[in-house]
């Protein structure tokens, strides 16, 4: 049996504007401290669609210094890589696409395990949300 890859590929990304913008006005929002996490659930259209695409963003206005702001993004980016796992295999079985923006909302810098903590409840509330889907 090989072992899973817990890889974050360039497709995996939220890039496009009309995307995120789309997150934004038509998403939902969740909030576990200390992130605010958009979302959209849909249906997959066609085979091409990659079933979940993920993007973070830490806010200039909330932490100055683009260090801390790079450090974030580079602690929230890993505990996502690690943790998305059971929602990348369900999402594939189910045929449903997710689209996650996280919104750093706390004006300090927060260990590794506070993040990963808050990204894996909002994993697990998106995968119940899923599972109650079908």
């Amino acid at each position: 049996m090989s072992t899973p890859k817990f890889t974050l590929k360039a497709f995996e990304r939220l890039k496009s504007k009309k995307q995120i913008g789309r997150l934004f006005t038509e998403g939902k929002s969740q909030f576990k401290f200390p992130f605010k996490l958009f979302y959209i659930i849909e249906p997959i259209q066609n085979d091409a669609d990659w079933p979940l695409l993920f993007s973070v963003s830490i806010p200039k206005k909330k932490i100055k210094l683009a260090v801390k702001r790079n450090l974030l993004k580079r602690r929230t980016r890993e505990a996502y890589r690690i943790n998305k796992l059971p929602l990348d295999k369900l999402l594939k079985e189910k045929r449903y696409k997710v689209s996650l923006m996280f919104v750093y909302l706390e004006n300090d810098v927060k260990e590794y395990s506070d993040i990963e903590k808050s990204i894996i409840k909002h994993i697990d509330e998106i995968y119940n949300k899923i599972n109650n889907l079908s």
